[in-house]
């Protein structure tokens, strides 16, 4: 077994649905972080805090996407985890059409194909702007996974982007609703926050009293 191979072995597991609220937690975890990151959070001398902040909050919102994409796949009873090489099964895959010894335990799709395949697991109301937002993460992530840049065009929109795509996937998928802001202009103040939508049966109560 070669070395590559060992070490995956220490993360194989083929995920349940169950799985998805400790997905869903760490994706929390990631995005807050790249909301509140700030240039003092860095310890690097000051001519390069600025760009190392910037890099750690991209990388943490490319991260937090995907996690968060993965958890929504896993509620909704869809396979994360990849075929095994001889198993002729559809992508994207129920659960309950695969024995767990079809799938591959330490190979799971990549975060690409679960954007391309999202509206076929949930119904998204804005599909254009959720994946556009999932795309540009997986850019950031991807660019800052193997490359360093002195600098680079900011484009304030892709944060934007992002935001609106996340607070979608919040609604839709988690019934949440999420007031989020990537601070990255000076004096741009972050914004986290989670609170649960209410349930359809309050709303339909709170209707009929009017």
């Amino acid at each position: 077994m070669s070395i590559e191979a060992a070490v995956k072995q220490q993360f194989a597991k083929v995920f349940q649905s169950s799985d998805w609220h400790l997905f869903k937690k760490m994706a929390d975890f990631y995005l807050r972080r790249a909301a509140f990151l700030r240039k003092a959070d860095i310890p690097l001398p000051p001519d390069l805090r600025l760009r190392a902040r910037n890099s750690q909050k991209r990388l943490f919102i490319g991260v937090g996407c995907e996690l968060l994409v993965k958890a929504l796949y896993l509620k909704n009873g869809y396979a994360i985890n990849k075929p095994r090489r001889n198993q002729a099964l559809q992508f994207p895959l129920k659960l309950s059409a695969a024995n767990p010894s079809q799938l591959d335990e330490d190979q799971t799709f990549l975060f690409d194909n679960l954007i391309c395949r999202l509206e076929k697991v949930t119904s998204l109301e804005s599909g254009e702007a959720v994946l556009n937002g999932l795309k540009i993460a997986k850019v950031f992530r991807n660019k800052e996974a193997h490359l360093v840049t002195s600098k680079h065009d900011f484009d304030s929109s892709n944060y934007r982007d992002i935001e609106t795509s996340l607070k979608e996937l919040y609604r839709i998928g988690f019934d949440e609703s999420l007031v989020v802001r990537f601070s990255l202009a000076p004096n741009e103040q972050p914004l986290w926050a989670i609170s649960r939508l209410p349930s359809k049966s309050t709303s339909s109560a709170l209707t009929s009293c009017f």
